[in-house]
C-alpha cells in the first residue's frame, strides 16, 4: 500500500529505465491482449497519443485500428484541465504541446458521451482499478462527462499494486488494464 506521491515517483523511475526495445515489446503485446480479448466495444474509440517525453506505454499499433473503429484523440483546452475529444484521422494537422504530445488542431469537439471506448495512460494502477495518472485529473474529469456504458482501459508496463491508500471521490475507476503479461478485467 503507498499513497499517490510516492508511488508516481517510483514508477516514473522505473519508466525511465525502459530501453526503447523494451517500450516497443510492451507495446506490441499489450496490442496483442487488446486483439486477441476483443477489448475494444462499439464504433468510436478514443487512444491517447503516446509522449515520449513522458515514457508512456506507445500507442501506435492501436491507431492501426482505424479502418475498424472511429478515433479520436484527447486535446487539453485551457489550463484549469479542461480536456476534449476530437476526431483523429492519417492526415489530421497537430502540434505538439508543452509535454511533447501530438494534438489535433481542430477545435470540433467530440460530445464525452459519444465514445464508446476510451484507452487511458497511466503510470499504475491498483487491485480495484484505480489508475494513477499525472496527477492533473484530465482522465478522471473527461470520463466524468462520457457515458455511464463507457468502456475504459488502461495501459500499463507494470502490474497492479495491492493498493493506492489516498484514493479520491473524483478518481475513476477503469473496467480494464492491460499490461504486457495480462489482462486485468474490473
Amino acid at each position: 500500500m503507498a499513497k499517490k506521491h510516492d508511488l508516481r515517483e517510483l514508477f516514473r523511475n522505473k519508466r525511465s529505465k525502459l530501453c526503447s526495445q523494451k517500450q516497443s515489446e510492451a507495446s506490441i503485446r499489450v496490442f496483442n491482449h487488446i486483439v486477441r480479448d476483443k477489448l475494444i466495444e462499439g464504433n468510436l474509440l478514443m487512444l491517447y497519443v503516446s509522449s515520449q517525453n513522458l515514457q508512456e506505454l506507445p500507442t501506435g499499433a492501436l491507431f492501426s485500428l482505424s479502418g475498424n473503429y472511429a478515433i479520436c484523440v484527447p486535446k487539453i483546452v485551457n489550463k484549469d484541465g479542461s480536456m476534449e475529444a476530437v476526431m483523429w484521422s492519417k492526415n489530421t494537422p497537430a502540434v505538439i504541446n508543452k509535454w511533447g504530445i501530438a494534438e489535433p488542431l481542430s477545435d470540433v469537439y467530440i460530445p464525452p458521451e459519444k465514445i464508446d471506448t476510451v484507452v487511458v495512460p497511466l503510470l499504475c494502477f491498483d487491485r480495484t482499478g484505480h489508475r494513477l495518472g499525472f496527477g492533473k485529473g484530465y482522465y478522471d474529469r473527461f470520463l466524468k462527462r462520457c457515458s455511464k456504458d463507457i468502456k475504459t482501459i488502461g495501459l500499463s508496463y507494470f502490474e497492479a499494486v495491492d493498493k493506492i491508500t489516498d484514493i479520491e471521490p473524483t478518481d475513476v475507476a477503469l473496467n480494464v488494464i492491460v499490461t504486457p503479461k495480462k489482462v486485468y478485467r474490473f
